[in-house]
């Protein structure tokens, strides 16, 4: 985050939210997590969500229509996740090379992309891994 950048107090709270979450958040989502302090419409979560989105802090997993902290700061990038279809754990990753196919290929067919979000489903470490417990033994 840029020190010009200047954040309200609901947005602040929402990327407070959002680093804290082990899983992308809806915007209703969000809304039930800040119940406790006070009602917030929906317009402005999502106004603040886009405003965390256009300042490059958070991004949106479209197959999800919910929302993420960006974890890899700095240049404008086109956001690109591993989605676990078990427990919900999103990771962002750096997909550059990816992109720049992308960007190349839309270049070749004369098509102006506007937005890139990549989104790979399977199972996470996690999941993936047999519990122990569940192992006969010889």
């Amino acid at each position: 985050m840029s020190a010009a950048l200047r954040l309200n107090p609901v947005q602040t709270r929402i990327l407070d939210l959002l680093n804290a979450a082990q899983r992308p958040l809806s915007a209703y989502d969000v809304i039930e997590a800040l119940s406790g302090e006070k009602r917030m419409a929906p317009p402005t979560v999502y106004r603040a969500l886009q405003k965390l989105m256009d300042e490059g802090l958070a991004h949106r997993v479209e197959s999800q229509n919910a929302f993420v902290a960006c974890r890899h700061h700095g240049p404008a990038h086109s956001a690109a996740f591993m989605i676990c279809r078990s427990c919900g754990a999103t990771r962002e990753f750096s997909a550059a090379a990816l992109e720049s196919f992308l960007g190349q290929t839309a270049r070749k067919n004369f098509f102006a992309p506007e937005a890139v979000s990549i989104e790979i489903r399977g199972l996470c470490a996690a999941c993936r891994t047999p519990d122990p417990a569940s192992v006969p033994t010889p």
